[in-house]
């Protein structure tokens, strides 16, 4: 009986750990968060680390020939940052919007978070998700709009 009571103790005690094993992760709306605080504040160095640029870039690049991607592979990752950055266009259009971050849908090493866009101006609604992928202990955005998860 006391083994019994020994195995199910031990049993418990694994599944508790299973528990709280899978829940280190910081929430991926705190690094949204800090996107959109970086973004507000047109802080390059935040964003850098903040957003995987490489893979964003190479999204961008998409459909373009391999000479064509050759040329413009080198500026695109500035260009990005400018779009997030001073007058940007997506910055602006954030400034001018309230943004409300919603929900977070966590798979494995993968997460999709809510972010609605309500225009201050004309009340219009914008709903989408960002994509973030954990590795190396923290979660880096790669897609600020992505369409399922």
């Amino acid at each position: 009986m006391k083994r019994l009571f020994q195995m199910i103790g031990l049993s418990l005690l694994l599944f508790i750990i299973s528990l709280t094993s899978c829940s280190n992760k910081p929430d991926p709306r705190e690094e949204v968060k800090k996107l959109m605080t970086a973004v507000d504040q047109s802080d390059t160095t935040a964003l850098k680390e903040y957003l995987d640029l490489e893979y964003i870039a190479g999204e961008n690049l998409k459909g373009f020939s391999v000479k064509e991607k050759e040329e413009l592979y080198p500026n695109i990752r500035q260009e990005i940052l400018r779009d997030l950055t001073g007058d940007g266009s997506t910055r602006m259009s954030w400034k001018n919007s309230l943004v409300v971050i919603g929900k977070s849908k966590v798979k494995r090493d993968s997460a999709a978070v809510e972010v609605t866009y309500v225009s201050k101006i004309t009340g219009i609604k914008n709903y989408t998700n960002m994509g973030l992928y954990f590795k190396d202990g923290k979660w880096k955005i790669y897609n600020l709009r992505v369409t399922g998860m």
